[in-house]
């Protein structure tokens, strides 16, 4: 019982003295996000118009500036799966080099992604 009585009191007495990220493991979505972050562009061939597309480190979507609302539903080095708050699907994909396509599941359209040159 003593020995339960110094547990208790020592737990008590280091409680909130929690080390920093001690054993907490980094988030692989977030770590796999570098492979699709950035600010690129694609063509639309339909209406002959391009849009501006950025992605956040925190995986936020943006198209001509406008966040868009939903989340991602899925994650890998060479694909990010979109769901917006319609239902719809917006699928990234990516090589070596960052993003390659947009599939919009919307339009039922693939777009090239520009990267633009440094």
């Amino acid at each position: 019982m003593a020995s339960f009585l110094r547990g208790l009191k020592y737990a008590l007495a280091h409680r909130g003295h929690h080390h920093k990220d001690k054993g907490k493991a980094p988030n692989p979505a977030m770590a796999l996000a570098k492979n699709f972050t950035g600010s690129f562009a694609f063509l639309d061939e339909q209406t002959n118009k391009t849009h501006s597309l950025a992605i956040s480190p925190q995986l936020q979507i943006a198209i001509d500036n406008k966040i868009l609302p939903g989340q991602v539903v899925g994650i890998t080095i060479n694909e990010l799966t979109f769901l917006d708050h319609y239902g719809y699907k917006l699928v990234i994909t990516a090589d070596d080099n960052g993003p390659q396509t947009i599939y919009d599941e919307a339009e039922d359209a693939t777009y090239a992604i520009i990267i633009p040159s440094a």
